[in-house]
């Protein structure tokens, strides 16, 4: 475990886009709350992913929503340094953004789709304008691809306890950000064994040791 250690400490040290972005989030969120009131949940209601602007088609905040922290801004600051800093330390920045907001995207259709479709669309009318903003489903998205492919001892078991918590929380009150939180687990999970198997079938390779000639540099054989 101290090589890992080791190589964690000195990538954590070398990160770059995480500051940068949670930086930004936090200055944006800073500032929009300084707004008057009217004008602030004014803007938070055309960049939130509710109801309302999804059906009318406005696709754009998919990706702004992602921008302001609903909540404790150091909290949330706190929350995307950890888990989205382990993770570019881990995979590097490219695979991270893509995690996220392949994260955060998937789950917002998902859980827009399951309030339409499913079992919730009773609660439909009376949340169809709540603002939905934040950065949650992205960090339990990569939170759940870490657990699927970062060498932790028994991750199976944290990955279990992680998804009962989740679950516990929804079933105890149920809301659609709950709800979704449990999809952004699964669907971090998901992307997490999928990429992450596709590495280890990879790195499985038998490779020729160092300074061997590889099969197609081989002589060709007195008979052939």
């Amino acid at each position: 475990m101290q090589p890992v250690v080791r190589t964690a400490r000195t990538r954590l040290l070398g990160l770059r886009l995480t500051p940068l972005y949670v930086t930004l989030v936090a200055l944006l969120t800073t500032v929009v709350r300084t707004f008057p009131p009217h004008l602030r949940d004014e803007l938070v209601l055309h960049n939130s992913t509710d109801i309302a602007n999804l059906s009318s088609g406005q696709l754009y905040p998919l990706l702004t929503s992602a921008l302001l922290i609903d909540g404790d801004i150091a909290l949330g600051a706190v929350l995307l340094l950890t888990i989205l800093g382990t993770a570019e330390a881990y995979w590097g920045w490219r695979r991270t953004v893509v995690t996220y907001l392949a994260g955060h995207v998937v789950t917002t259709l998902t859980v827009f789709a399951l309030l339409l479709l499913g079992p919730f669309h009773q609660a439909v009318e009376r949340i169809v304008a709540t603002p939905d903003v934040g950065v949650s489903y992205g960090v339990v998205a990569v939170l759940g691809a870490l657990l699927a492919t970062c060498p932790l001892p028994r991750r199976a078991g944290i990955a279990a306890a992680v998804g009962a918590m989740f679950s516990a929380v929804f079933l105890a009150a149920p809301t659609f950000t709950d709800l979704g939180h449990l999809v952004a687990l699964a669907t971090g999970l998901a992307m997490g064994r999928t990429v992450g198997g596709s590495a280890r079938r990879r790195t499985a390779r038998p490779r020729p040791p160092l300074g061997s000639a590889r099969l197609d540099d081989s002589p060709p054989s007195p008979n052939g």
